[in-house]
């Protein structure tokens, strides 16, 4: 359990400074699809060569045909379907109004573990997830939203990447952490480049220039990371607790921001935010031993 936590940390602080990173990086020009083909793609690829070696290979051989399922799944619900509805969202909302929606995550998580993967939380751990809801959501304005489609897209996507977070709690239990990461990434991307073919913008891919691509780099070893110990992190610990530590990665961002952009403390609100997120999260994580896992 402890591990998992741990590595749900760093998990937080990879996604932290990837959000950070991809404020400095504007890429203009490029298509959504096209963009997350390339990102994903890249990943994928990284991923793929870390499976080459013996043990990782038998492992991959051994999969059973409903374990290959598992993934499938995971590929569509978690690694294509929600980044295309989230980038097609982002081209009508403002970055704030998608970040609002996509911090409500944890909450989707939560309403799916319990009743599905059986965890349960005592009324500490509620409190924190009130404590962290509040301080995410409502400091610094929840307002402005209208209902538009780009919106329910963004909230969609948000959703998918929720269930994808129950599924992979069921597949992480007899597959490595390390496959079901790759087949998140590799499986994903020939869907989005399957979408890509009928809506014929595959040749865009090789108009892209190389100070379109190269930015795109980092962003592939940051999700590398995400993406290896995320799974590793859903595989020891609950699912509610991880998708919980994860909220962190916004008060990282914004204590880059601060040091890095604006050389100045925290403004008030981003302060506020970080101590609450930090209470709530020390409620849940305090209190973890009340947890009763019937799933496990």
């Amino acid at each position: 359990m402890r591990k998992g936590i741990i590595f749900a940390l760093i998990t937080a602080l990879i996604s932290g400074f990837s959000i950070f990173y991809n404020k400095l990086i504007i890429v203009k020009g490029i298509d959504p699809l096209v963009f997350n083909i390339v990102k994903n793609g890249g990943t994928a690829f990284i991923l793929s060569l870390l499976l080459l070696h013996v043990p990782k290979v038998n492992k991959l051989k051994s999969l059973s045909i409903n374990q290959w399922k598992k993934l499938l799944i995971i590929g569509a619900v978690g690694g294509s379907v929600p980044f295309i509805l989230y980038f097609e969202g982002l081209r009508t909302v403002s970055a704030a109004n998608a970040n609002l929606i996509h911090k409500t995550l944890f909450l989707w998580v939560a309403a799916m573990a319990v009743p599905i993967l059986g965890e349960k939380l005592n009324i500490w751990q509620i409190a924190g997830y009130l404590l962290v809801a509040w301080s995410n959501l409502f400091i610094g304005g929840l307002s402005g939203f209208s209902g538009s489609i780009g919106e329910y897209m963004i909230l969609a996507a948000t959703i998918f990447w929720g269930m994808e977070n129950i599924i992979a709690k069921i597949a992480l239990k007899d597959i490595d952490s390390h496959i079901v990461a790759w087949g998140r990434m590799f499986i994903g991307s020939l869907i989005l480049v399957s979408v890509a073919f009928f809506e014929n913008k595959l040749s865009l891919i090789t108009k892209l220039s190389a100070n379109q691509i190269l930015p795109i780099l980092g962003s592939i070893l940051l999700l590398c990371g995400y993406v290896i110990t995320w799974y590793k992190a859903l595989k020891f610990a609950p699912a509610t607790v991880v998708a919980s530590v994860l909220i962190l990665s916004t008060p990282i961002t914004n204590v880059l921001t601060a040091i890095f952009i604006n050389h100045a403390f925290l403004p008030q609100p981003q302060f506020i935010n970080l101590i609450f997120t930090i209470l709530g999260l020390t409620f849940i994580i305090r209190f973890l031993p009340a947890l009763i896992l019937k799933w496990t």
